[in-house]
């Protein structure tokens, strides 16, 4: 029984050596992410509700969200709300460790979500629709469309 006992540990011991996500700064990944998402909420702000905000027809606020993901821990993360009239929306976190991609992030309103993703050059891009798949950069457009989306 000892030898087996043994080679189960020998075997994960070897594993873990070879295991890429061992090897990963998790800290520094997830400082990253909040940094990403920080840039994205000022892009936002001063770049595509700039006008809306300036003219009183928009107000944002951002609150912590907490999260917890594998390998990146409990952390909390800023989310942006949005208000407009009687109505808001917000940009909340989802997490770092997503599938082909390097973020993302939801735009939450009464109606509907619409995601935005992280690329792996730092671009945000919004996912207007699943099927047939139609994802684009973020800009006024997108992020104009995003709204009318989710929003009553």
């Amino acid at each position: 029984m000892a030898a087996s006992s043994n080679q189960v540990k020998e075997f994960l011991l070897a594993r873990q050596q070879h295991d890429p996500a061992a090897s990963v700064d998790w800290s520094a990944r997830r400082s990253q992410w909040v940094k990403a998402i920080k840039a994205l909420y000022r892009f936002v702000q001063h770049d595509l509700l700039a006008g809306a905000i300036s003219a009183g027809l928009v107000t944002t606020s951002i609150s912590d969200k907490s999260i917890e993901e594998e390998f990146l821990g409990k952390y909390k993360a800023p989310e942006l709300t949005i208000k407009m009239g009687g109505e808001s929306v917000r940009l909340s976190p989802r997490g770092r460790n997503t599938i082909g991609t390097q973020g993302r992030v939801d735009l939450v309103g009464d109606l509907d979500t619409v995601t935005l993703l992280l690329d792996a050059e730092g671009s945000w891009t919004v996912v207007l629709s699943r099927v047939p798949r139609n994802v684009v950069p973020l800009d006024d457009k997108s992020f104009t469309a995003a709204l009318k989306q989710v929003m009553r």
